[in-house]
């Protein structure tokens, strides 16, 4: 089982390409081994994990998703329903978020989404069917796509953390609107997953 995306094969394709060819990666000086974003499997306790991060730090993130397996010892629709709204918000869940995650388990109980199926699916056809749950935006099926999915050409224009890497990588006074970053992004198609990490790595030891 793989732990990180760069032991992914085409997602570390993206990343040598660019450490190699790319005029401000290159200068990073660093091998894909430096870049320590996580490989989550994909199913339905990874949906639950990027709900748990939305709007959230990092560490805030992890924290709350170590309580919840420790509580849940396995993450499935059925220990979820079975929980409280308010056993869950004692494991540092809002209620909004609550309310996504027995949406989430509720679709998947009446096989109105199958998580599995969209491991077959084209890029397009799992944002449209990740989109269609309550509290899963563009960022969330982005998040599925790129660390669950792997797909190697996925663009969160939206997300601070790109916008800020390319204010970075730019050299500008001013982060990039999520349009701008949109439009950016075009020139390391077809790597853009990988594009994404180096810019996070940038943003990260800035």
């Amino acid at each position: 089982m793989k732990a990180y995306l760069h032991e992914i094969p085409h997602i570390r394709a993206g990343l040598d390409h660019l450490l190699l060819n790319d005029r401000v990666f290159k200068k990073l000086d660093i091998t894909p081994e430096d870049l320590d974003w996580r490989y989550t499997a994909p199913g339905y306790d990874s949906l639950v994990r990027i709900v748990i991060g939305q709007q959230v730090s990092t560490k805030a993130a992890r924290s709350i998703w170590e309580k919840f397996k420790r509580e849940l010892k396995t993450v499935t629709p059925a220990r979820v329903m079975k929980m409280t709204d308010e056993d869950l918000q004692a494991l540092g869940l809002s209620g909004q978020k609550v309310k996504y995650i027995r949406g989430l388990s509720t679709a998947v109980q009446t096989k109105m989404f199958d998580p599995q199926a969209l491991e077959s699916l084209p890029d397009a056809e799992v944002y449209e069917a990740v989109t269609a749950l309550n509290g899963f935006g563009r960022w969330s099926a982005e998040m599925y796509l790129m660390f669950s999915l792997a797909r190697p050409d996925i663009w969160p224009a939206g997300d601070l953390g790109i916008q800020e890497g390319l204010r970075l990588y730019h050299r500008r006074a001013e982060r990039p609107t999520a349009e701008q970053a949109a439009m950016m992004g075009k020139k390391f198609a077809p790597h853009r997953t990988a594009a994404s990490i180096l810019l996070w790595y940038l943003k990260g030891i800035s």
